[in-house]
């Protein structure tokens, strides 16, 4: 069973944030507060850091991901289909995105189903996440959304 200390350090670290700023700039502030602390943007690293344990599943065509709570603690379960895929990347970060922006709301799935706030948000943190991660891994940012979609995947890929 993993630990919830480092993520609600992470909540302890962040907690400064004001509720009157808008949601988009919540966001924006949630990726450069944890982006910071662990010096980097790869989804996969940041949940090992936060002791987010990562499942594969096979889940058929869908769900994409999901994000489960039991005792308290998340796990991310991924669909098996991605693992080998840039989707991998964009899906995780969205899932890392409900832990870190909707701590613990369930009940979301990325996939053909996805709407809703939660969604939208968890989407905008993979994306801006992603956008970090481009950097990272290029030495340069994106020329456009369709470079992150190209490498990381996005929330409309294989979603039919």
């Amino acid at each position: 069973m993993k630990s919830k200390n480092k993520l609600e350090e992470f909540w302890k670290h962040s907690s400064g944030i004001s509720k009157k700023i808008s949601t988009s700039s919540f966001i924006q502030e949630a990726i450069k507060i944890i982006v910071s602390k662990y010096d980097c943007a790869d989804p996969f690293y940041i949940s090992e850091q936060l002791n987010i344990e990562i499942q594969w599943k096979n889940f058929g065509k869908h769900p994409l991901g999901q994000t489960v709570y039991y005792n308290n603690s998340p796990y991310i379960f991924l669909n098996e289909d991605i693992r080998d895929t840039p989707q991998c990347f964009f899906t995780y970060a969205h899932e890392l995105g409900h832990i870190i922006l909707q701590p613990e709301i369930t009940g979301y799935q990325t996939g053909r189903l996805s709407h809703g706030v939660c969604e939208y948000q968890a989407n905008q943190f993979a994306t801006g996440l992603m956008g970090l991660l481009y950097v990272e891994d290029n030495g340069y940012g994106p020329e456009s959304y369709y470079d992150l979609v190209h490498q990381y995947g996005s929330p409309v890929d294989m979603l039919d």
